[in-house]
């Protein structure tokens, strides 16, 4: 991948009129894709909600109505005085300072996009307040590149599970039946083999001066693929990751298109910015624990594969019938002609329905969104939760039932 640059090299990089142009639009596109995926699951965002919140720490307590709608209209009014501002670098830090410590309210909104878009904007707040070191800007530029090539590579390395070959892959594709030849959909298990090999081969080519530019070429299609397939015109679905998308169709050209002088080098690794080797260890190396469930699935980028955590309450029909009105919606009954069998409900029907995101696929979550339900229980057993777990590449599945007074432990 070549030496690592020098400062001569990289102060005449950035020096070319049209470098400090592609980081203004990169900061509009994240702050854009950010601003749009707060509001589109705004009820995330919000405290007072039926959607129990799970804090990072048991004795935060989260603040409610109405100051988390303050909080809410400070971080979108920031992200707005960011998208206009010349020099956001304060903007940003108080972003990223509220934004952080709103997240550890409740862990739900650790989700994939506010993951990375927030570890983006921190990079090019270090960008803008470094405004005579040449050397920490490239350096900044490359903390960016290299959340982009690490969210390539593990999504393509999550996908190496059968569940997205016979199952993700083709209901992604089967919005675009009209659209495409019988030929090609014929072949959909063997593009669905090829999906993962074309995604670490994106994250690898984005790497090499070589195969830049070709990489970014096959990282657009790929997106406005998922754009057809999930969007308005296909499916209609997860509003939340279309902005995203269209922000990676935008990121990609702007960070990687014909820039010859960074090399991979310098993506993985850089001079001068010990943010990078943080970044480097958060998204580069962390997701590796995950192939043995000792690192989050969202934070390994395992969207769009098939393979998660999921939870499923079984409870009594007078708990069903204590549960806000909201959740009875998502309620269902597995037997009406038999009232001895329980009632279920889905968590993924409930983050799906309130918060317009999925729900953050760990056992702990999964466990405290249980005990709120277990406080309208009767006895331990009204209550039960199934958990059914992901297949890991050294792990098989597994299926886990709690009730009331396990989780009480």
């Amino acid at each position: 991948m070549g030496a690592t640059l020098s400062a001569q090299e990289v102060s005449s990089d950035l020096a070319r009129p049209f470098a400090s142009y592609r980081v203004v639009w990169l900061k509009v596109t994240v702050a854009a894709g950010l601003l749009s995926g707060l509001l589109l699951s705004h009820e995330l965002w919000i405290n007072s909600r039926s959607y129990p919140l799970t804090p990072v720490y048991p004795l935060l307590k989260p603040p409610h109505f109405p100051f988390d709608y303050a909080v809410f209209a400070a971080l979108v009014a920031l992200l707005a005085l960011i998208l206009v501002a010349a020099r956001p670098a304060k903007l940003i830090t108080a972003f990223v300072f509220l934004a952080v410590l709103w997240a550890l309210f409740d862990q739900s909104r650790w989700q994939p996009w506010f993951y990375q878009y927030l570890f983006m904007l921190s990079a090019l707040g270090l960008w803008f307040s470094n405004r005579t070191d040449s050397l920490k800007r490239a350096a900044a530029l490359n903390v960016c590149r290299l959340i982009i090539v690490s969210i390539y590579f593990w999504s393509g390395i999550q996908k190496f599970n059968p569940a997205f070959v016979r199952g993700t892959f083709p209901w992604m594709l089967a919005p675009l039946t009209g659209a495409l030849p019988a030929a090609v959909m014929a072949r959909a298990q063997s593009l669905a083999l090829a999906a993962p090999f074309v995604e670490i081969g994106i994250a690898l080519g984005l790497l090499t001066q070589r195969f830049r530019n070709a990489a970014v070429f096959v990282a657009v299609a790929m997106h406005l693929f998922i754009l057809a397939s999930v969007g308005p015109l296909g499916r209609n679905y997860n509003n939340v990751i279309w902005p995203w998308n269209i922000a990676m169709l935008a990121s990609v050209p702007l960070l990687f298109w014909r820039v010859p002088k960074v090399r991979g080098t310098n993506v993985l690794w850089g001079q001068r910015l010990a943010f990078q080797k943080i970044v480097l260890a958060l998204f580069a190396i962390a997701p590796a624990l995950s192939l043995v469930n000792r690192w989050d699935t969202f934070l390994s980028f395992s969207l769009y594969t098939g393979n998660r955590d999921t939870a499923t309450f079984y409870m009594a029909a007078p708990v069903a019938a204590r549960l806000p009105a909201n959740v009875q919606e998502f309620v269902s009954e597995e037997d009406p002609q038999d009232p001895s069998r329980p009632d279920s409900l889905a968590v993924s029907d409930w983050s799906w329905g309130e918060l317009n995101v999925p729900p953050y696929p760990e056992l702990r979550i999964f466990k405290n969104i249980a005990r709120q339900i277990c406080r309208q229980a009767s006895q331990p057993s009204d209550v039960n939760l199934v958990i059914r777990g992901k297949t890991t590449w050294f792990l098989r599945a597994q299926q886990s039932v709690y009730d009331c007074a396990a989780l009480a432990n």
